[in-house]
């Protein structure tokens, strides 16, 4: 297993290469000051439960807010010019946490997870969308697992470091103690937030490919049953030559021939009608898609925010565990997280 992830990862694309060097960096620098460390310092700094919530709160909000105009950023301009701008914001933000951390001062915490919000709105859809970009289409699942793999991998080596650092320095519910652990982590994410400024769009499979191979193409619009029509724009073209739709192309129907000019309307609309039914599920179909991805993730992370900011604080009273035996807790579940989705993703192909 270990052979296989490496060599591919060995030979993938320059932006795919950096991602998962990105992932497994920044997610163990984030796996300490985002989650368990942080919820414990902020109660033993405040001695109250309300602002564990609004630090995180502030962050969600902010991320919430700053993700429609970041999203379209990444449409509207180039990628790798996005994540430069996440870079130096990122800096600045890591800058700002050690400083807060440092003097105990709680507002400007708050001021800082702040702007981590708008780091992770612009940062998180740039870098996934020129992710996918660097993958051919049809062959991004196991390079999709790879840096899931990686990313709970981090999470495993946040906590470690933890567990660690709280046995040789004290492991007790302390504020300089927790103050350190903080600081650390927040310094161990200066490379990978350094590292967004060296990704390229022109590297990306999607685009050097399209550059030789293909048309320049407009979006034309989006049927009622979410089939894509696209208009071609080629002069040397004639307008009897029509291109196949992007749908077949999406859903592997092949395109007709020609010769099917003289069949009725009927038969020549049923491959479409066929694709449709067979992407429907109940009244769903490939249109509502979004939007039912956008309500699940609300639903999650709703639920999230509501429960898993507090469980550091939940298991230091009620069960009077210590800061490395709660780190033990975050350590173990990512690592079943790693062997069990290697597993699916076999399963799954």
């Amino acid at each position: 297993m270990l052979g296989k992830l490496w060599t591919y990862a060995r030979d993938a694309e320059h932006n795919v290469k950096l991602s998962y060097l990105f992932t497994i960096t920044f997610w163990s620098c984030r796996s300490i000051i985002f989650q368990q460390v942080l919820s414990g310092y902020v109660f033993v700094l405040t001695q109250s439960n309300e602002p564990v919530g609004m630090v995180k709160g502030i962050q969600g909000v902010v991320q919430m807010i700053a993700a429609i105009p970041g999203g379209w950023a990444c449409d509207r301009f180039r990628r790798d010019t996005i994540l430069k701008i996440s870079s130096v914001l990122g800096v600045f933000c890591a800058l700002l946490s050690v400083i807060a951390f440092y003097m105990g001062h709680l507002m400007m915490i708050y001021v800082a997870f702040g702007f981590w919000g708008i780091f992770c709105a612009l940062q998180g859809p740039a870098l996934e969308a020129l992710f996918a970009d660097s993958i051919p289409n049809g062959e991004r699942s196991f390079p999709i697992t790879i840096k899931h793999m990686l990313m709970n991998t981090a999470m495993v080596a946040g906590p470690g470091l933890c567990i660690i650092f709280f046995l040789i320095y004290g492991d007790s519910w302390n504020l300089v103690g927790l103050q350190y652990v903080l600081i650390f982590g927040t310094i161990i994410g200066v490379p990978p937030l350094v590292l967004l400024y060296f990704f390229n769009d022109d590297l990306a499979y999607e685009n050097y490919t399209q550059t030789c191979t293909l048309k320049p193409r407009a979006l034309s619009f989006v049927d009622e049953d979410g089939v894509l029509e696209f208009a071609v724009t080629d002069d040397e073209t004639s307008l009897s030559k029509s291109p196949a739709k992007e749908s077949s192309k999406l859903l592997g129907a092949s395109p007709k021939p020609a010769a099917t000019s003289t069949l009725t309307s009927e038969s020549v609309a049923s491959p479409t009608s066929a694709i449709t039914n067979e992407n429907t599920f109940l009244c769903f179909g490939p249109r509502h898609v979004p939007y039912l991805l956008f309500f699940a993730d609300f639903v999650i992370c709703n639920g999230a925010g509501m429960t898993i900011s507090f469980f550091p604080v939940f298991f230091q009273h009620d069960y009077g565990l210590t800061p490395s035996q709660v780190n033990i807790l975050y350590f173990v579940q990512p690592l079943l997280i790693v062997v069990l989705s290697y597993f699916t993703q076999r399963v799954s192909t």
